[in-house]
């Protein structure tokens, strides 16, 4: 699976998730990250709830591309902070476990939320983050989205310290990633 193309067309982003946009990376970097989205029309979809997540992975492209990765992190990083995310998560495994759901409460598929909190139903169509326990403190998470490598990287130790604000999450070079053309990326979280 490549990064940066939905996997399906009618899946669409909660758009308060842009908000992460101008607090996360430094005030340096909004003209330029404006100048983005103004390109890709999502400065006036900002103003409604929901936008085409290609768009929006469009928009993240480009700014990979113009001001680089860690842009994308610090993106990520910031997330737990913006994003509608389930209520009471305690402790790491719990926190890391909660990103797949949170993932499918901030999107969409044909104007229905893709996670039901009341019925605890996951559509599927936009992949997942699956946690496996690796350890005392330990965990691998495995993601198979179409968002870029850094800012699942970010997702995750922005999650993570949260919890345990000593954590440290690295990419398993060992395993496949998309970087290298495979379906996902496996990210360990030590603490």
């Amino acid at each position: 699976m490549a990064q940066y193309v939905a996997f399906r067309s009618g899946v669409e982003v909660r758009a308060a998730n842009l908000q992460s946009l101008f607090e996360a990376p430094g005030r340096a970097y909004v003209p330029m990250i404006m100048k983005i989205m103004i390109k890709h029309g999502l400065h006036q979809l900002m103003a409604i709830d929901w936008l085409p997540m290609q768009l929006w992975l469009d928009a993240q492209r480009e700014i990979e591309d113009t001001i680089g990765e860690h842009t994308l992190f610090a993106l990520g990083k910031k997330a737990p902070d913006v994003v509608a995310w389930p209520a009471g998560i305690d402790g790491i495994q719990a926190a890391l476990a909660s990103i797949d759901v949170a993932y499918h409460l901030n999107h969409r598929i044909d104007g229905e939320p893709m996670f039901d909190l009341r019925t605890g139903v996951m559509k599927e169509g936009i992949g997942h983050y699956r946690c496996h326990a690796r350890g005392a403190r330990t965990i691998a998470v495995v993601c198979d989205t179409p968002y870029s490598s850094e800012l699942e990287r970010g997702l995750i130790t922005g999650t993570a310290r949260k919890v345990e604000p000593a954590a440290e999450v690295t990419l398993d070079e060992a395993q496949p990633t998309r970087r290298r053309g495979g379906d996902s990326c496996t990210f360990v979280v030590r603490w």
